[in-house]
């Protein structure tokens, strides 16, 4: 199956690395569900599209850091198992699509789970734009 363009609100299995691991020289990252929050053209390289990813994560954040928890029927309607889940909005990776995009677990060939519900994802978007203006959102640069 060929790889979904990238839109904001597609969640997709990709090599996220966390902020805290990032100084770990050679770190590839673990693959899991992230959220497609922004894509834009690289200005260095207008021909690469470069893609703002959000984790999504089973465990309930700690108390430093900035996440949504996702509604019981967006986890469904956007293809994620029933379990409670999270999206940490107060760090992201960016990285040139597709690198270290992988398929499915569960369903070879297949590279995303769905789109996040439009109501859901606009605020997810206005958390992380509220945590973005005030300085305190990290990105890790892949």
């Amino acid at each position: 199956m060929p790889l979904p363009t990238p839109e904001p609100g597609l969640i997709v299995q990709y090599s996220y690395v966390f902020r805290s691991r990032s100084r770990n020289v050679g770190d590839s990252g673990k693959a899991r569900p992230c959220l497609i929050v922004a894509v834009f053209p690289d200005r260095g390289e207008p021909e690469r599209t470069l893609v703002l990813y959000l984790p999504i994560s089973h465990s309930p954040p700690r108390p430093e850091e900035e996440a949504v928890e996702i509604p019981a029927n967006a986890c469904f309607a956007a293809g994620l198992d029933g379990a409670r889940q999270w999206i940490l909005t107060g760090e992201g990776n960016l990285d040139t699509w597709p690198e270290d995009i992988f398929t499915l677990p569960t369903r070879p060939g297949l590279f995303h789970y769905g789109f996040m519900p439009p109501a859901f994802f606009r605020q997810v978007q206005t958390h992380f734009k509220q945590l973005y203006a005030e300085k305190k959102y990290n990105v890790v640069r892949r």
